[in-house]
Formats: structure tokens, C-alpha cells, sequence
């Protein structure tokens, strides 16, 4: 067994492990258009032990390798709306900041005792909006992924909250012909970013796991493009995430760097997936990778109160 000592998190980690975990992470990146943190950060916790900061800024890190392979492979397809990226991208910065400022307040919390077992607090608020978010994404995208591969439709039919927010003309707006939108206004773009940012400043995610969802069915925009046009954006607000984290001492570059070995050649292999199989059939296995992570999630939080041995 090759084992490596992480002198961040202090404790010794499965090489192995992780970059198998990265390879795992890099699929998920490219078939789903999504970071990966939303799995990546609990695993690291979950599976290697690793403390929550630690895990959100390598986590980071990382990511910033891995969803720019993959952007790579989905630019060659055309799948990247770089009009809306920097839009969302304008809000993202701010949002990531105050995202690492609350996981800063959450680590001063200390810890709580239940049921004769100490836990911080920090762990049970990031646990806590995990699964409430994870749940949500997850519902929402099974039900309508069911729904739409029972239609001849196979990419998703615009829903009225999407046609309005299109038709939301406060101004500035900016058409977006590569997604299909002939306007719409740059500050609903902005929030969504700056949503998304202080997610991935807090949760140590690149934010894809809420973006492209939103992108989907918020603003009507293709399966295709929003993958490839939100892994495109995590780039930047991972990057960002990683940068003011490791000023805060949360980044432990060995972590990263084997993780990354993995993710690289798994991002490639997504890719080629994402483009392979149909948009609803891809947002139907999405739901199950989201459902897994709660359960995995569930699970560390009742073995550390002592029910799971």
C-alpha cells in the first residue's frame, strides 16, 4: 500500500485512493459538467478522513486542472457559450469570497456534543446544507429527466419560469445566439454567479453541480451547452476558490496533485460520454451520482455519532 503523510490535514492518506477518486471525479467532470467538489469534498472527508477546510481548498485546487481538460474537449464540440460564462463569471468572484469568509466564521463555531459523541459545528452546518441542496438538485433533475425521455423531445422543453426570466428586460440585457437566447438581461446572469461563487467558496465545490441545473432549466439553455459552458466557468471560480483558500491555510497541494493525476485522464473520457449519450439520459444518471453522494453523506454523519460502529 502507498501511503502518503499530508502535512495540512496531519494524518496519513492512500495514494491509490486518491487518484482513483480523481479518476472517478474527472468523469463525473466531463460527462455531467460539474466540478466534482460536490462528491470530492465529502469523499475526502468521508473515506479519507481529511477535515472539511482542508478538503474544500485542495478540492479546489484540483479542480482547476480538471475542469479546464475537460472544457478543452468540450470546446472541440462547440459546446461553450463564452458571452454567457463571462457574465456569470462577474458575479462568481464575489460570491466565492464570501463563501471561504463563512467557512472561516463555521471553523471559529467550536464543537457540540450529541449524543455523547463531539462534533464541530462547522462539519454539521456543511453536512446539513449538503443535503438539503444535494436533495433538491437531485428530485428535481430525476423527475424531469424521467418526464423528458418518455417524450420524442430528447433536450428540454423551456419552461415558463425560464421564458420569463428571458423576458425580463431590465437593462442592461445581451443576447446570447450560441444558447439560443435572443435576450436576456446580465443581471440574472450576475446572481447566478454570485450564487454559485459563494457556494464553491463554502462548500469547496466548482459550483456545477447548481449551475448547470439552473442553466437547464432557469434560462432554457441547452444540456450540451450548459455542461460545457459551466465547466468553462468553474475554471475561474475554482481557481479563485483555491487562491483565497490557501491564504487561509486550507490547501494541501500533495492532496491535489494526486488527485489531479487521476481526474485528468477521467475528465477526457467524460467528455466523450457527454457527447455520446442523449441530454435527458444524462441528466437521469446525474440524478443517481447526486443521490449516492447524500447517501455516503448520511452515512459518515451517523457513523460519527456512533451508529454505524
Amino acid at each position: 500500500m502507498l501511503d502518503v503523510f499530508s502535512s495540512t490535514a496531519m494524518l496519513i492518506v492512500n495514494l491509490p485512493g486518491l487518484v482513483g477518486l480523481g479518476f472517478i471525479i474527472g468523469i463525473l467532470s466531463g460527462w455531467f459538467g460539474v466540478g466534482g467538489g460536490f462528491l470530492m469534498t465529502p469523499m475526502l472527508n468521508v473515506v479519507f478522513g481529511i477535515p472539511y477546510d482542508i478538503a474544500v481548498g485542495s478540492g479546489l485546487c484540483q479542480m482547476v486542472g480538471t475542469t479546464a481538460a475537460a472544457s478543452l474537449k468540450h470546446r472541440s464540440y462547440g459546446h461553450i457559450d463564452y458571452r454567457l460564462a463571462l457574465f456569470t463569471l462577474i458575479g462568481s468572484v464575489g460570491g466565492v469570497e464570501l463563501g471561504a469568509r463563512l467557512l472561516v466564521k463555521l471553523k471559529k463555531l467550536g464543537s457540540i456534543t450529541i449524543y455523547n459523541h463531539s462534533l464541530s459545528k462547522m462539519y454539521l452546518w456543511i453536512t446539513a446544507i449538503y443535503i438539503v441542496l444535494l436533495l433538491l438538485v437531485g428530485v428535481f433533475m430525476f423527475l424531469e429527466s424521467r418526464k423528458a425521455k418518455k417524450s420524442s423531445n430528447s433536450e428540454v422543453v423551456k419552461m415558463s419560469i425560464a421564458r420569463k426570466i428571458q423576458k425580463m428586460h431590465l437593462a442592461p440585457t445581451v443576447s446570447l445566439p450560441i444558447s439560443g437566447i435572443e435576450s436576456i438581461s446580465i443581471w440574472s446572469l450576475i446572481l447566478l454567479g454570485f450564487m454559485v461563487g459563494t457556494a464553491s467558496g463554502l462548500l469547496g465545490v466548482g459550483g456545477g453541480f447548481i449551475m448547470t441545473p439552473c442553466l437547464i432549466y432557469l434560462f432554457g439553455i441547452p444540456t450540451s451547452i450548459a455542461i460545457g459552458t459551466g465547466l468553462f466557468q468553474i475554471i475561474f471560480t475554482s481557481g479563485y476558490g483555491a487562491f483565497t483558500h490557501f491564504f487561509k491555510g486550507n490547501v494541501d497541494f500533495l492532496l491535489a496533485a494526486s488527485i489531479l493525476a487521476g481526474s485528468l485522464a477521467g475528465s477526457q473520457i467524460g467528455a466523450i460520454l457527454c457527447r455520446r449519450i442523449k441530454s435527458c439520459s444524462t441528466r437521469y444518471y446525474f440524478s443517481f451520482v447526486v443521490f449516492a453522494a447524500i447517501v455516503v453523506i448520511i452515512l459518515k454523519f451517523l457513523h460519527n455519532l456512533g451508529y454505524l460502529g
